[in-house]
This record gives structure tokens, C-alpha cells and sequence, in this order.
């Protein structure tokens, strides 16, 4: 089976700020490596191949069908501009890296970028969040969610990413952790 994306190119396109006259063979690596970074990762391996053997198969339909339409696509989208935000200003030539600049138009200052792209990325994280909370309140109709093993991805329960891991990695005593801590009684 080809590689199946669960966006096109004009839902990307309708539903953000990346204008049509953008060539779909500079987005389609973009969109490859959101739908395998932050969509495999919630899903799972097994709802992820199940999901694009439906849709390749045209057979995507009832919950499927409402999972990918109602949740996945908005977080691709968002998660797609993420990843291709930094390289919208550059063009990699066979000698050269080189930025690209319009006539009647101003580049955004690296600040500027990194701001826009955190903003892209906290609406990302919002219809992530979205996604999971779907998934785990409705993880019966979708028996592969769970079912994922071995080298497979295991579906991600949180959407956010600070930078550091805050979950219980250790349950040796006398260790204390971030849940311990948040939950603790400080009227003792």
C-alpha cells in the first residue's frame, strides 16, 4: 500500500493561512512527516494502518469515517503548518540554501517566526487534545487503538509537550514525584 494522507492538499490550504499559489510538492513532505510525528503518535500503529487502508480502499465510513473527518483533519492541518513554517522562507538550491523574497512583501524577522509557529503550535496541541479526549471516552469503537504492540507506536495520551517528561517514571519508595507532589497535603 502507497503512502495515505488523510488531508488533501486544499484542506490544508483552505483551513490556514498557506495561500494557493503554493506548490503542493513543497507541502507533501511537510504533511507526510505531521501525519507520522503527531498523528501515528496519538493513534497508534494499529488504528493509523487501519485508518489508511480505509481510505485507500474507499471503504472509510461510520465512526472511522467520523474519527477522521470530525478530529483528525483539523489536528493534521494545524500539526502540517507547524512543520512547514520554517522552511516556507527558504528554497534549497543544488548549491546552495537560499531565502526566498517577494517583490512587494517584507520577511518575517526570526522572532516573528518563532512566534507565529508557537501559535500554530498551541492550536495544533488544542485539536490534539480534542483528538485524545475522543479516542479515550469512545476508545470502544475503535478495538485497534488498543491493540498496538512490540516496534508498533502506542498510542500518546497527551497532547502537549513541554519540553520535559513530568510522568511517574519510577515507583521506587522514597522517591517523590511531580503527581506526588501536585496531590500532596501541605496542612501537615
Amino acid at each position: 500500500m502507497s503512502y495515505v494522507l488523510f488531508i488533501s492538499e486544499n484542506k490544508l490550504k483552505d483551513s490556514t493561512a498557506i495561500t494557493g499559489n503554493v506548490d503542493v510538492e513543497f507541502l507533501l513532505p511537510y504533511l507526510k512527516v505531521a501525519q507520522k510525528k503527531h498523528i501515528e503518535r496519538v493513534l497508534g500503529t494499529d488504528l493509523f494502518e487501519k485508518l489508511q487502508s480505509d481510505i485507500s480502499s474507499t471503504s472509510l465510513s461510520g465512526n472511522y469515517q467520523t474519527l477522521v473527518e470530525d478530529y483528525i483533519q483539523d489536528t493534521l492541518v494545524h500539526w502540517s503548518f507547524f512543520e512547514c513554517i520554517p522552511f516556507l522562507r527558504y528554497k534549497i538550491m543544488n548549491n546552495n540554501i537560499v531565502q526566498k523574497n517577494a517583490e512587494n512583501s517584507t520577511p518575517l524577522s526570526r522572532d516573528e517566526a518563532l512566534d507565529l509557529r508557537e501559535e500554530v503550535r498551541n492550536t495544533a496541541e488544542f485539536y490534539t487534545e480534542r483528538l485524545i479526549d475522543y479516542l479515550r471516552h469512545n476508545n470502544n469503537l475503535f478495538p485497534e487503538y488498543s491493540t498496538s504492540s512490540g516496534a508498533d507506536v502506542q498510542p500518546d495520551k497527551t497532547a502537549f509537550y513541554s519540553g520535559i517528561n513530568l510522568e511517574k517514571m519510577d515507583e521506587r519508595p522514597g522517591k517523590i514525584t511531580l503527581d506526588d507532589f501536585l496531590t500532596a497535603d501541605i496542612s501537615r
